[in-house]
């Protein structure tokens, strides 16, 4: 059932990436399983949300961009901004070596540091969803479980190793659908934003063949 290839361009070292090589032969790459970061978490429209044991509850949740969440950095900065009593220089006081102008320039180069350490903070701290974006093995090694513990080490590693979120969603043709139950999966109705487009087009693709393409 890992025989169905997924995204396989998509493939970065830069996200979770898992790699089976032949025991026999550590240079013979057999298969590879990988999750990818697709957005972080909201809180407005209600998604469904699953968890590590697979169960999907609706939850007041949707996906927010790193843009959305610089929005909202830089409007706590603003609010910060109306409240600083550094008086904004004007006049000859705006002239650049005048102690206003000086007092207002280090105000504004700590309101810049305190920005990116704001907005660091949000991006640590805020849940992100993933994908499990790829899964494959070559064929003379499929049949042989390369591809469910491929699958099962990787959710297990994200698990242990990801603080900001363990919802992974995952694209599939319909009949492998039930492969993936073993691992949690459950079929989505609810695509998350950051997927709308690798979904129109897979559906597309899969129209085509005479598939059907199901979130999990």
């Amino acid at each position: 059932m890992a025989k169905e290839l997924m995204n396989p361009l998509g493939i970065s070292h830069n996200n979770n990436l898992l790699i089976a090589c032949d025991v026999q032969n550590s240079r013979q790459l057999i298969g590879w399983a990988q999750i990818r970061p697709m957005g972080f978490v909201g809180s407005s429209p209600p998604s469904p949300s699953k968890f590590e044991d697979g169960d999907t509850t609706s939850n007041a949740q949707t996906m927010q961009s790193r843009f959305t969440i610089e929005q909202e950095v830089d409007d706590i900065m603003w609010e910060e901004f109306e409240d600083d009593p550094t008086p904004i220089p004007n006049g000859l006081a705006s002239l650049p070596w005048t102690k206003e102008y000086r007092a207002a320039s280090r105000a504004a180069d700590k309101r810049v540091a305190r920005r990116k350490e704001v907005l660091q903070m949000e991006l640590n701290d805020a849940p992100q969803l993933w994908e499990l974006s790829s899964v494959y093995v070559i064929p003379e090694y499929r049949g042989q479980g390369v591809g469910s513990e491929l699958v099962r080490q990787v959710l297990t590693r994200q698990r242990a190793q990801t603080k900001q979120g363990k919802d992974v969603y995952a694209l599939t043709l319909a009949k492998n659908v039930n492969w993936y139950t073993q691992f949690g999966f459950k079929i989505e109705d609810q695509v998350p934003d950051s997927m709308n487009f690798e979904m129109t087009a897979g559906k597309a693709i899969t129209k085509l063949i005479r598939e059907e393409l199901i979130l999990i």
